[in-house]
């Protein structure tokens, strides 16, 4: 049958374009074997006329680990870091986009205005761009959670002489906040802040703040916000009198006054696996996420958690090992997306 179909409908017989149209739909890491099938696909998949169909796809992804290893939920296995030169291991990044990938270290900051007195990074927003510019214009975020307010500061590398732009005050204390949501039209950071937890929206343009009347999920432990098609989800641990009792995905209502809705609940077979049935130490557990996929790691216990949000399926990986937890913590938790480099025969860079 397979053969009779391929007679019918012969790939070489359709028109350059529609073979454009399909290959561009599949995943950048998986059209480097394609390249290899025959001089015509190679001299396809390298034309500008087809980088110009690609896109960002949700499986173009690889979780850092380290700096030489990374995840990769396509073939879910563990492969090394596609970056030329290879990552610094003395200089672990700071801060990362959401997408498409940049990384901020403590040396990139070194050629930028030094940041504000007492604040932190907490985003980096790359505008979406055709995967064949080189250019990265990208805006920082910081902020200062010291004192009776949280303050904001952002700075545009595309101005000539770029600056860090303080903005409103939201009049709440906050101990820290949590990691950064960029929303899909990079107009807004969802954020988590942290002692009170509340659910906060600072606009980019801007620059001020608004804590939404959302109540956080009773109980939530270790928490990380992320976006997926316009929807703002939560994961975490919810724990009881100390002891923590299962990993929850929520998604945020467009009624703020329904809140938090459950939409997933990690399977007791994989929580148990995740936290090495040690309850008391989830505060070793990661997360990173990128286009609806969300891994969870623990990275004490080497045990390494997918969750894909589109299909609202939970698999655990293989246990990793040879790996320190310490590296492993300052490394996870950022994400890499290789460029049409790689099917050019090169090796994508990091930022």
């Amino acid at each position: 049958m397979a053969a009779d179909s391929a007679a019918c409908c012969p790939w070489d017989a359709l028109p350059a374009h529609v073979q454009e149209r399909i290959l561009s739909r599949l995943p950048l890491t998986a059209l480097i074997p394609v390249a290899a099938v025959s001089r015509a696909l190679r001299r396809l998949l390298r034309s500008p006329a087809f980088h110009a169909l690609l896109s960002q796809h949700r499986l173009d992804a690889f979780f850092l680990l380290s700096p030489r290893l990374a995840f990769h939920p396509l073939s879910r296995r563990l492969l090394q870091v596609p970056t030329t030169p290879p990552l610094d291991p003395s200089c672990p990044p700071l801060i990362s986009s959401a997408s498409p990938s940049f990384l901020v270290t403590a040396d990139s900051l070194l050629r930028l205005p030094v940041l504000p007195d007492r604040s932190y990074l907490i985003a980096v927003v790359v505008p979406p761009s055709p995967s064949t510019s080189s250019s990265r214009d990208y805006t920082l975020v910081a902020v200062t959670t010291n004192g009776a307010a949280v303050r904001s500061y952002s700075l545009d590398s595309a101005d000539p002489s770029p600056r860090w732009v303080p903005g409103a005050e939201l009049p709440l204390p906050f101990a820290i906040l949590g990691n950064a949501a960029v929303a899909s039209d990079r107009s807004r950071l969802f954020v988590l802040g942290r002692g009170p937890d509340a659910l906060l929206v600072l606009d980019l343009e801007t620059g001020k703040w608004a804590a939404p009347p959302v109540v956080i999920p009773h109980g939530l432990t270790t928490a990380h916000l992320f976006v997926l098609d316009d929807r703002l989800f939560l994961v975490g641990g919810v724990e009881r009198l100390g002891v923590l009792e299962r990993v929850v995905v929520w998604q945020l209502d467009n009624d703020e006054a329904v809140g938090w809705v459950e939409v997933a609940t990690m399977p007791s077979e994989v929580f148990t696996e995740l936290v090495a049935d040690r309850h008391g130490s989830f505060w070793h557990f990661q997360a990173a996420d990128r286009m609806g996929t969300l891994c969870l790691y623990n990275a004490v216990d080497g045990r390494l958690v997918m969750f894909d949000a589109v299909d609202c399926v939970w698999t655990m990986m293989p246990r990793v090992s040879g790996l320190g937890a310490g590296e492993s913590q300052m490394w996870f938790g950022h994400v890499l997306e290789p460029g049409v480099e790689l099917l050019l025969g090169e090796r994508s860079p990091c930022s």
